[in-house]
């Protein structure tokens, strides 16, 4: 009670870690999804 500082920190408090994890799964999934879908292509499919 009347703990303001900790309050401000939540508010402020960003997960860097998650949220660069969750980019570079979708970075992933989009290499792997245009390589499948190029080599696809290429067989002429």
């Amino acid at each position: 009670m009347g703990n303001n500082d900790s309050d401000k920190g939540m508010e402020d408090f960003q997960p860097k870690g998650a949220l660069a994890f969750f980019i570079m799964m979708l970075v992933m999934f989009v290499v792997i999804w245009f390589a499948l879908y190029f080599e696809i292509l290429s067989r002429g499919a």
